[in-house]
């Protein structure tokens, strides 16, 4: 995670150059649904560096929302490609082991992360989100974009 502003590769992903928004009458609804999709990242991880700097500025310890961050944190890395190991989770919500380990059971419970033995060491867990979380973030996205929520710089011309 860089401390940029804006993460200029999040906001030319998915083929929308520059984070341009795609036109109504250019835009097939597969652009429309990747534009909308590399916003939902856009905002994403730019949520995630605002809620650092807020730490940073603020101090430690005074604003929370473990469960945010995580989720925050696994709908960027599956984007990414990457696999998130259930011990990483306190270091993405910046809370202690055992928090993290909590939160991510209730998220299980919920439905809302999955959890999978990693098949070549029994001792790792890896977590992502489900396939339904995966979309219900997605549609949380989507209705902040449509609805103007975003904010100004993501999916603006650098």
């Amino acid at each position: 995670m860089t401390d940029d502003p804006v993460d200029a590769d999040a906001l030319r992903g998915l083929g929308v150059p520059h984070g341009d928004a795609i036109s109504e009458m250019d835009a097939s609804p597969q652009d429309e649904a990747a534009a909308l999709r590399h916003t939902g990242l856009a905002i994403a991880r730019w949520w995630l560096r605002a809620r650092r700097r807020r730490e940073e500025m603020f101090g430690p310890g005074l604003f929370a929302d473990p469960a945010w961050d995580i989720l925050l944190d696994l709908y960027t890395a599956a984007a990414r490609g990457e696999s998130v190991q259930i011990s990483s989770l306190a270091h993405a919500a910046r809370v202690p082991h055992s928090t993290a380990i909590r939160w991510a059971s209730i998220l299980t419970r919920a439905g809302i992360v999955e959890r999978r033995k990693d098949p070549t060491d029994g001792r790792r867990v890896h977590v992502s989100l489900s396939a339904a979380a995966s979309a219900l973030m997605e549609d949380f996205f989507a209705r902040l974009i449509t609805d103007g929520q975003r904010p100004p710089m993501i999916g603006s011309d650098i």
